[in-house]
């Protein structure tokens, strides 16, 4: 059985789907940006031209908490204090 790439997000532009990217891809995750070339081009002016991250559906939980961490570094760090 094929393991199929799902959409974890859409981004607003190429710049935070890098930084989305290479927190995935630091914690293991695979995934490709969709869109990207048309993004830089119109440099986030046309939503039709979002940044969509895919990964693999079976990383896709994991890549959810990875995402969110990186989108709110201040509560991760504070619910990792005891």
């Amino acid at each position: 059985m094929k393991n199929r790439t799902v959409r974890l997000t859409t981004c607003i532009n190429s710049y935070e789907a890098h930084i989305l990217k290479g927190a995935l891809q630091a914690e293991g995750i695979s995934c490709a940006l969709h869109n990207e070339n048309m993004s830089n081009l119109y440099g986030g002016a046309v939503p039709a031209f979002d940044v969509d991250i895919f990964v693999f559906e079976d990383e896709l939980e994991r890549a959810r908490e990875i995402m969110e961490a990186a989108r709110n570094p201040e509560q991760t760090a504070t619910e990792e204090q005891p």
